[in-house]
């Protein structure tokens, strides 16, 4: 792995986090695609011996991937919900369920 993938990766991570943070939907989209190719240059990164530094460093990119990917799952969730509720208020309980249930049942 390259500190310059890992680097790539926290700046991307960042600017993803505070646009969600934001709401700021153009920094969003902006961001989104960065963070993809810092994933992907991560990922396609070759493997060197880790220092204790570079250690830091990737662990400190995982744990900032992992704050913008809950990030994400939470805004993906809280907006499903407000199209339900919105649904709903609407009566029409044929484009989305106003209550989450198992699939098959």
């Amino acid at each position: 792995m390259t500190d310059l993938a890992v680097e790539g990766l926290i700046a991307s991570s960042e600017a993803l986090i505070a646009a969600l943070d934001a709401h700021d939907i153009d920094a969003i989209e902006t961001a989104l695609p960065a963070f993809g190719r810092g994933v992907d240059a991560l990922r396609g990164a070759r493997s060197v011996p880790a220092t204790p530094g570079s250690r830091a460093r990737l662990e400190e990119a995982m744990r900032l991937a992992d704050a913008a990917r809950t990030r994400v799952r939470y805004l993906t969730d809280r907006t499903q919900q407000r199209i339900d509720l919105l649904a709903n208020a609407a009566g029409r309980f044929d484009c989305t369920p106003a209550t989450y249930a198992r699939p098959g049942r």
